[in-house]
């Protein structure tokens, strides 16, 4: 992982998955834009560009539902 990506708070989802991955949590890009489409993880959409929170990336994979 790149040092950079691992400081950063809010990343798009290629960065998200790196530092995930990082961290030891194995998750797909497929499974975190599923999530997006399904309105089941928050993000913020600039352009064409899916932004998302860590700290939410983490609720998100923690929560039981």
């Amino acid at each position: 992982m790149k040092d950079n990506v691992a400081n950063i708070s809010v990343m798009n989802i290629k960065q998200t998955v790196e530092r995930a991955t990082a961290n030891g949590i194995n998750i797909s890009e497929y499974t975190l834009r599923r999530a997006i489409r399904q309105k089941q993880l928050p993000c913020k959409i600039v352009g064409r560009t899916y932004l998302i929170a860590w700290d939410v990336f983490l609720r998100w994979v923690t929560s039981a539902d």
